[in-house]
């Protein structure tokens, strides 16, 4: 039988979708968006992975070093920003198909390269796919989620991240035995190709976000989409969804133009994510692509680097999970910050550690807190920003954030660990964390139990505009 819901097709449809339950049909949108970030972490993840061995092989200096733990990063710094822009003009789907599709050709290229240089220019050409990628699933998580489930959602979501970066070290361990002449790392990318035979299932399953076709004019579209989520759920339950509340900010949503995001009332949480996203992905460049090379440093061999770079990386899975939890209890802010604080303690005894229990253990913690509040800044930043301009104010933060927490990061610690300074880098490490709590304490607000109309608006900043 099919059900109705009388009256509400000419609603907002952001009211509609606010009042939906976490169904199957929203989990089964959130899978396909969290897969698609699973493939492309595997991608990122892969270079930290490979490194020691193409280091070794091709006997490369700490510049090189750098440069090629930075290429894909430089990638994406330069596609992120234009690819916003295009996310908000083409659509969310489209854009998630096409930059995933990219990426994986240019990475299952790279395991056929004859020399270094070709290998540089195919992982910044990846990037441009990776950078379109980046700022799309959780734009889907906000726009998709009912206010009060979107910090839950989104840790979910990012966890897949983590199950990426994990299998990069551990197909790495693998792959180490399985080739006995130095090749492992180019099956390592030829796995990387495999996100192509995704891009068709983008295709078929993935519906555009409605909230974006409502405010491209595409109010019909939109409306099919919600409806048929609407009909399916109340199938199920066997009753009629509640009634949405009044629309929200409509007119806000279709007013706001390209750059709103660089003016009032928009700077100041710009400013903010600026800082704060550049910081704490620094952490997670500093745990993600040297964990295996400073391991190896301290004198273990390179399976176990790959073996022991696995668990402290998987740590951040539950960590994920904790942060996504403590949004919804405690607030955005205040997770912001314990988590980054307590990641920064934890950086600081990594650095100092000198037995393997003791590198797991501060490794561990490390990643729970500092790759584990990933998701908690990236909900925090899809929430600063209207429809119209999320994807580009998005954009905006990963590209600064990448660019100085992920470009930077490689080159800073690959130099400062070159100098013998394997417990510097990582107090410096502490110190970048700093800077980032500082930033969402003093230029934040608190998102939390809002909807996602009502995030955007702040009350001091509406004084000021």
């Amino acid at each position: 039988m099919e059900v109705s819901t009388p009256g509400i097709q000419r609603q907002n449809i952001a009211a509609r979708i606010d009042r939906l339950p976490l169904s199957r049909e929203i989990w089964s949108i959130l899978f396909l968006a969290g897969l698609s970030w699973l493939l492309e972490s595997y991608d990122i993840g892969i270079i930290g992975t490979v490194l020691p061995t193409i280091t070794k092989q091709f006997h490369l200096d700490t510049f090189t070093v750098g440069w090629l733990a930075t290429a894909s990063t430089l990638g994406i710094v330069v596609a992120i920003l234009p690819a916003g822009w295009l996310t908000d003009r083409i659509g969310r789907k489209y854009m998630l198909a096409l930059g995933t599709a990219w990426y994986a050709f240019f990475s299952l290229l790279c395991a056929f390269i004859p020399n270094i240089p070709l290998l540089l220019l195919l992982r910044f050409v990846a990037g441009f796919g990776m950078g379109a990628i980046f700022p799309i699933p959780y734009a889907m998580a906000a726009e998709f989620t009912p206010g009060h489930k979107r910090g839950l959602m989104t840790g979910i979501l990012d966890s897949f991240l983590s199950v990426g970066y994990f299998a990069a070290p551990l197909l790495g361990f693998l792959a180490n035995s399985w080739f006995t002449s130095g090749q492992s790392w180019r099956f390592l990318f030829l796995l990387g190709g495999f996100p192509l035979l995704y891009v068709p299932a983008l295709l078929k399953w993935m519906p555009e976000s409605p909230r974006w076709l409502q405010i491209r004019g595409r109010s019909s579209e939109a409306d099919g989409i919600v409806h048929h989520l609407e009909t399916s759920i109340e199938q199920r339950l066997q009753k009629p969804l509640p009634m949405p509340r009044s629309s929200v900010l409509a007119s806000s949503e279709e007013s706001a133009s390209p750059l709103a995001f660089l003016r009032r009332p928009y700077l100041k949480r710009t400013l903010m994510m600026w800082v704060s996203f550049a910081c704490i992905l620094f952490i997670f460049y500093a745990i993600q692509t040297y964990t295996p090379t400073v391991l190896i440093k301290q004198g273990y061999g390179l399976d176990n680097a790959f073996l022991y770079t696995s668990f402290i990386v998987i740590a951040s899975i539950p960590g994920k999970y904790a942060v996504a939890y403590a949004l919804e209890r405690w607030g955005r802010k205040k997770t912001l910050i314990v988590f980054t604080l307590i990641a920064a303690v934890s950086a600081i005894g990594f650095g100092f550690s000198h037995t393997v229990l003791l590198s797991l253990a501060f490794g561990a913690l490390m990643s729970f807190f500092g790759i584990g509040v990933d998701p908690g800044i990236k909900i925090y930043g899809a929430e600063q920003y209207p429809t119209s301009i999320r994807a580009l104010g998005i954009s905006g933060f990963e590209c600064v954030g990448r660019l100085f927490g992920g470009a930077l990061a490689p080159f800073i610690m690959a130099f400062i660990i070159a100098g013998g300074g394997i417990a510097g880098s990582y107090i410096f490490l502490a110190t970048v964390a700093l800077v980032g709590v500082l930033a969402v304490a003093f230029l934040g607000h608190e998102t939390r139990g809002k909807t996602l109309e009502q995030a955007v608006i702040i009350e001091d900043e509406r004084r000021i505009a």
